[in-house]
């Protein structure tokens, strides 16, 4: 069984983009995270210890990650929790937990965010108003925030 987390923190760089040798677009960035306890015999909230943590992207998500998010910038992911061991540089035996993203966005609590969606190609777009619904009573029509204001 596979489990999965949710994760809020600060991207500790710009994420890093790269492509595999069969053309998957990949992107690597790593968060850090910290909660703040209140402490009742000070008064004053303390940061608890901060975890930090790789994640993964992949094919169109990475694309839009590396588009997307800066160093900084407060986030929210969620994906897969990995486990991986591998030999460093000199040799020696290294572990760590990572993250397979599954969504990654930023966290609306901290800015507000322009959401921009991409056109669909031609063909795409043709499919999809060609696809009949199944019970078009069941999905009411969507309204454009933007164009309603």
């Amino acid at each position: 069984m596979d489990t999965y987390v949710t994760v809020q923190g600060n991207l500790t760089a710009d994420p890093i983009g790269r492509t595999t040798a069969t053309g998957a677009t990949v992107a690597r960035l790593r968060i850090a995270s910290n909660a703040r306890r209140f402490d009742r015999e000070t008064g004053e909230f303390r940061d608890a210890d901060p975890l930090y943590i790789g994640v993964s992207c992949w094919r169109a998500l990475a694309v839009n990650v590396l588009a997307s998010l800066r160093k900084g910038d407060s986030v929210v992911v969620s994906g897969k929790l990995l486990f991986r061991e591998y030999d460093d540089a000199q040799g020696v035996r290294q572990s760590r937990h990572e993250i397979d993203a599954v969504a990654v966005g930023p966290d609306l609590n901290r800015a507000p965010v322009d959401v921009r969606r991409r056109e669909r190609p031609q063909q795409e777009a043709a499919a999809a108003t060609a696809a009949p619904v199944a019970d078009s009573a069941a999905q009411p029509d969507r309204v454009d925030a933007a164009a309603a204001a």
